[in-house]
């Protein structure tokens, strides 16, 4: 007579194991890996922040539950290239110190929405710079601009300001069809020759024109 045989016996968990495995393919967090010969799908750990590439041997871990996930990216056959890939928010701190980003090419910063950067003081130098927005609003206190040529192009430029100073060692002034002053009071001081040459002239005082001169010329 057979002893009655127990069906309902627990299975025993999977040892926890890390191995070598190859990336077969990827679809966002998700992966398929060859570990072994055999295909098993694989989550990436939120700690592997470099985003991993079909054909990397990567080190993936198996859990006691049997859950895969990829811990990091031994080798990359092929071109190095390497994208750093967070799930959500990121942020960069180093309360104790600096951070630098050094290239021996080129650096991109790229935002889908919007890019801010605050400072104490901010240092920009370039041999060339190429500035391009669709529009600008600059604001401070105090502006110093030192160049050594400065040229301006624009259908239209308005100049508002409590008091303005310009003081040039040549100054010339070309308008291709009406230049129009509207002011209080003008003053003009010329040290040597004052010069006004038009086909006509107009001069209209509502009193007193004076004209004052050791010889006056007309005619």
């Amino acid at each position: 007579m057979h002893e009655p045989t127990d069906t309902n016996v627990t299975a025993e968990p999977a040892t926890a194991s890390v191995r070598e495995a190859r990336i077969v393919s990827l679809s966002g967090r998700q992966a398929l890996v060859d570990i072994q010969g055999t295909i098993e799908e694989a989550r990436i750990a939120f700690s592997c922040l470099v985003q991993p590439l079909p054909d990397d041997m990567v080190l993936c871990t198996t859990t006691e539950s049997g859950m895969h996930h990829i811990l990091g990216i031994i080798e990359r056959p092929g071109s190095q290239n390497m994208a750093l890939s967070f799930p959500a928010d990121a942020t960069m701190v180093a309360e104790e110190g600096s951070v630098a980003m050094v290239s021996g090419k080129s650096v991109t910063l790229a935002a889908g929405d919007t890019l801010t950067c605050f400072s104490n003081k901010a240092i920009h130098k370039s041999r060339e710079a190429v500035v391009d927005y669709d529009e600008l609003t600059a604001k401070g206190t105090n502006l110093q601009a030192t160049y050594k040529t400065v040229r301006l192009i624009s259908q239209m430029i308005t100049t508002m300001a409590r008091q303005c100073i310009e003081k040039m060692k040549n100054y010339i002034r070309h308008t291709g069809e009406y230049d129009q002053v509207k002011a209080g009071n003008m003053s003009r001081k010329v040290d040597g020759l004052y010069s006004m040459d038009s086909r006509h002239t107009v001069m209209i005082s509502k009193k007193d024109t004076k004209i004052d001169g050791e010889r006056i010329h007309m005619g």
